[in-house]
């Protein structure tokens, strides 16, 4: 005795609506998931950047501070090369009101290939003193 199922019974199986139904929301569902990938990677380079700009800043008010005198009023540009990538850090001195203290602001640039310096690259601003001990 063989098991046949009659030439007229209804299969369960999805319909062709169904199943384009199904493959759209997969679909949505991919794209949301391909842009949130996408905005995390770009968040992850910007706070690595970041990160390395905050450590050039801290390691060039260090230099000054470790100075035994008060680094000259004036604006001035250097080239740095930290994580195997080029930096612009832009130190600008500034008098106080106490001459013991000198205010230094520092512009940190990211300069990939062929950059110029414009708010495009500047990845970090930092304000510190500098005094005399």
């Amino acid at each position: 005795m063989t098991l046949m199922q009659p030439p007229h019974s209804s299969s369960k199986g999805f319909t062709l609506l169904e199943v384009m139904i199904a493959l759209i929301i997969f679909g949505l569902i991919a794209t949301v998931i391909q842009k949130v990938t996408a905005q995390t990677i770009v968040q992850s380079e910007r706070i690595r950047l970041k990160t390395f700009a905050n450590w050039i800043a801290e390691n060039k008010m260090s230099e000054l501070r470790l100075n035994d005198q008060l680094p000259p009023t004036r604006e001035q540009k250097d080239d740095v090369e930290y994580a195997n990538e080029n930096w612009k850090v832009v130190s600008k001195v500034t008098k106080t009101t106490n001459a013991n203290f000198h205010r230094v602001d520092l512009v940190i640039f990211h300069l990939a290939e062929e950059s110029q310096l414009d708010e495009g690259n500047q990845v970090l601003s930092y304000s510190g003193f500098v005094g005399l001990h």
